[in-house]
């Protein structure tokens, strides 16, 4: 059993440098922004929310074709000092299990490498999950702490240190890794929609010359070697989400 605790406040700081900084920030919007238009899952005129979203930099640059960007964290000082660099965005200090925004108020709502350090994450995704409107997605990166702690057992008994933080991540993510994100990691608010592996549309913006593997087999490469794994789930329209209603609708008493 996967013992279950909180994150260390300390070492959210051990990647303060790389959430700061600018060039890698757009880089990663770029190939995200470029991954949900292959897939299909991307919205014009789109109103987004990124949960632990750091200094907003990432977001600020996710798209060009946005109606409203809306950064949420529990730390503000990353966002501060670069405020003047993310106009575009709105800032929200407030916990991801509380979000203070009403329900369906977002066509894609994201939360990039931090849902390991919710205790309750399952409450997080189902926060997330309430915020997003019909049609919209819901897109969450995990870590693939069944690799990677295999990895820093075997560098640390070479005699290589591995980052605290690491660790921290991939034992985390560990307790998502029982669950079935196919089946929306068997929460009902996500069970019924649809879900999308967007790590190999990653791997392809990333790597181009991956195109060259057979879709089948690249799912299968990424669902075993990638270090972090992207998942999305589209949310029904609401005429699909009626007629779910409708159709699972039990016998009356």
């Amino acid at each position: 059993m996967i013992e279950t605790r909180p994150f260390p406040q300390a070492l959210r700081h051990e990647y303060d440098a790389a959430v700061l900084d600018h060039s890698q920030r757009i880089q990663r919007a770029w190939r995200l922004h470029a991954a949900l238009c292959t897939a299909g899952l991307w919205r014009a005129d789109a109103r987004l929310l990124d949960i632990g979203c750091g200094s907003g930099l990432l977001l600020a640059a996710l798209g060009d074709d946005v109606r409203q960007r809306v950064g949420c964290d529990l730390r503000w000082d990353l966002y501060v000092q670069v405020r003047e660099q993310v106009q575009n965005v709105l800032f929200a200090q407030a916990d991801g299990l509380q979000l203070p925004f009403p329900d369906s108020s977002f066509d894609c709502v994201t939360c990039l490498a931090v849902i390991e350090e919710f205790v309750d994450w399952q409450g997080a995704l189902q926060e997330m999950a309430r915020c997003v409107a019909p049609g919209g997605v819901l897109y969450v990166t995990v870590t693939n702490g069944k690799l990677l702690t295999s990895l820093y057992r075997f560098v640390t008994r070479l005699g290589i240190r591995v980052r605290a933080s690491w660790w921290e991540y991939s034992l985390s993510s560990l307790r998502l890794a029982a669950g079935r994100p196919e089946e929306g990691f068997g929460m009902p608010a996500l069970a019924a929609w649809r879900y999308i592996h967007l790590t190999p549309y990653l791997a392809r913006g990333q790597w181009p010359w991956l195109r060259l593997l057979p879709s089948a087999l690249l799912d299968w490469l990424t669902h075993r070697f990638a270090p972090s794994f992207g998942f999305a789930w589209q949310r029904p329209t609401q005429d699909a989400e009626a007629r779910y209603a409708a159709e699972n609708k039990g016998p009356r008493g």
